[in-house]
């Protein structure tokens, strides 16, 4: 399974790098975090960050050494925990790995490193090369696989039958692109009505009728300028709006424009010429100042195959069910620090799902490219 093999990985690859344990201890030889009987010393921490940050000296800015130090740290030790938490709670389900395992992930290794030069062509070449030893980078191997056979063993113990779910979303695109066309109909007629409204409005109160009329029906931000867009140069907008803006006289208001966003009317207010580049005085491009009211329009989307919109929602549920398997097995796995290492020890309500939240996207301003 896919996302298993991932996120399994993923819990020791910082630790494939790293390679928290079976060094000399620099500092101290005192516990900094336990799991499952698995110590990691101050000692070994201390080392192993200050051979990655010196490892990546050139990519650190001046004088941020301390706070990548800090960084890498807390990194190093949270991956630490993790594997070791599935790694003990995989070796006490009776996992095992043997040798068709290493080789299978041989073949996975190879096939993955063949598009990049100088790569190592097999994996006793990659951990000949190891930077803390061969008999490390075995036992990380290790880990990793016997992480990825206990992962996709508990996800499949969890039913993933999404289909329902999956025509639910298939026929609601459906449903939405129906109600879209129906509102471009809708809008092309507004848009219609709101130019006539404006062509018998006397020249001289052309503006403020054309603000007026944007505030109370134009479905953009500017709205609360009365549409004003204030000024552009080439490019700014999109082609259509472009293309009609520049071209558009002073005063006078657009026949409709349709863009991605919808149906626009536009006002060019003002209009500054280019102006070469002369001495020292740089070249200044053309401009316009204009102000637009916006009729939007749903977008429609594309209508996603079953087998797209199924694999997606399985996807999700595995990343889900895998990241709960995490936190429980490290809720379970008996974690000790010292004192200063407390703040990574789990908590002791567990949460309801270890789903993060992604953030809104921001708002799109319609007229802009």
């Amino acid at each position: 399974m896919k996302t298993t093999r991932i996120l399994g990985a993923l819990a020791v690859a910082a630790l494939a790098v790293a390679g928290c344990e079976k060094q000399e201890s620099a500092v101290s030889d005192d516990m900094a975090v336990s799991v499952a009987g698995r110590v990691l010393t101050r000692g070994q921490i201390e080392s192993d960050v200050k051979a990655m940050v010196d490892a990546k000296i050139d990519q650190i800015p001046e004088g941020q050494r301390e706070y990548a130090e800090t960084m890498i740290k807390n990194q190093l030790v949270q991956s630490w925990i993790i594997e070791s938490a599935l790694v003990a709670r995989a070796a006490a389900a009776g996992y095992t790995v043997t040798e068709e395992d290493i080789k299978a992930r041989e073949a996975e290794f190879v096939k993955s490193m063949s598009s990049i030069p100088d790569a190592p062509k097999s994996l006793d070449e990659f951990m000949e090369k190891f930077p803390l030893g061969k008999d490390r980078a075995r036992e990380e191997l290790e880990h990793g696989i016997l992480i990825d056979k206990f992962l996709k063993a508990e996800v499949a113990k969890v039913p993933l039958d999404v289909t329902e779910e999956a025509n639910s979303i298939i026929a609601r695109i459906a449903a939405d692109n129906a109600k879209n066309a129906a509102t471009e109909a809708d809008a092309e007629k507004r848009i219609g009505e709101l130019k006539a409204v404006l062509d018998q409005t006397p020249e001289a109160e052309v503006k403020a009728k054309f603000a007026e009329l944007a505030k109370a029906e134009s479905g953009c931000p500017s709205s609360r300028n009365g549409g004003d867009l204030g000024t552009f140069t080439h490019g700014q907008m999109v082609k259509e709006f472009d293309d009609c803006a520049f071209a558009l006289p002073v005063g006078k208001v657009s026949d409709p424009v349709k863009t991605q966003f919808g149906y626009h009317l536009i006002l060019v207010t003002e209009k500054t010429p280019a102006v070469e580049a002369k001495g020292d005085e740089p070249a200044v491009p053309e401009s316009v100042r204009a102000s637009h009211i916006l009729i939007k329009v749903g977008e429609s989307q594309s209508v996603p195959t079953i087998e797209e919109v199924t694999e997606y929602l399985k996807g999700q549920r595995e990343r889900g069910i895998v990241q709960e398997i995490i936190l429980r097995s490290i809720s379970e796995a008996g974690v000790k620090t010292a004192e200063d290492y407390s703040q990574f020890l789990p908590p002791r309500d567990e949460p309801e799902t270890g789903m993060p939240v992604e953030a809104a996207p921001a708002p799109e301003t319609p007229a802009a490219e």
